[in-house]
């Protein structure tokens, strides 16, 4: 028992030399704070340069985000506009994107249902009093609206990649809040001598 009892006051003495750390202040819900706001987290833990990176990351993709939306619905406006103004189009806001697209294809709905008719694709026809009906008043006009519509289209692309950055940027934020957490983790040795028993009570805070 004797023995035991100094190797224990051994170790009492010499762990806290090799394996004690300061008790960590960091923040307990660091992580979580950088899973709402990229970089918040990393500001918690005192990682200022890598919570900048998140928060201008995060920043520029909303800002790019509202760019790319408002540049959308501008294009929308000018299909709409050109439609309605130049190809007879009623109502051409309420109209499905695959009809706005065979617009932007065919001259006329005349010439759109006759290629349907040697194609024999009967049920794609179009009808004049269901309001599907239009005419270009120029092949330039069409050739306009089209080249509107490609860039409405690729604008949509942008915005769903920009969409799918954001959420991968606060991915990795809060994986990168998660390695600055463990990295404040502390061990702390407490020593428990008493008459009939002795030990050590170890304890590990993040």
């Amino acid at each position: 028992m004797i023995y035991f009892r100094t190797i224990i006051l051994t170790l009492i003495f010499t762990i806290p030399l090799i394996g004690n750390e300061k008790p960590s202040t960091a923040p307990k819900f660091g992580v979580l704070k950088s899973a709402v706001i990229p970089g918040w987290g990393e500001h918690s833990y005192q990682s200022k340069t890598r919570a900048y990176i998140f928060n201008g990351i995060e920043a520029s993709l909303w800002i790019f985000a509202g760019v790319a939306s408002s540049t959308i619905r501008s294009h929308e406006s000018d299909l709409y506009y050109l439609a309605a103004e130049y190809a007879e189009v009623t109502d051409p806001q309420s109209k499905s994107d695959i009809f706005l697209d065979r617009v932007s294809s065919y001259e006329s709905m005349d010439a759109y249902n006759e290629q349907m008719l040697r194609n024999r694709q009967w049920d794609r026809i179009y009808s004049r009093e269901e309001g599907e009906y239009w005419n270009w008043e120029t092949t330039e006009r069409r050739k306009e609206y089209y080249d509107i519509k490609t860039q409405r289209y690729y604008w949509r692309q942008r915005l769903t990649y920009t969409f799918g950055a954001l959420a991968l940027n606060h991915l990795v934020s809060t994986m990168d809040a998660l390695f600055l957490k463990r990295q404040q983790s502390s061990l702390t040795v407490q020593p428990i001598i008493g008459l009939n028993n002795t030990g050590m009570l170890l304890s590990l805070s993040f």
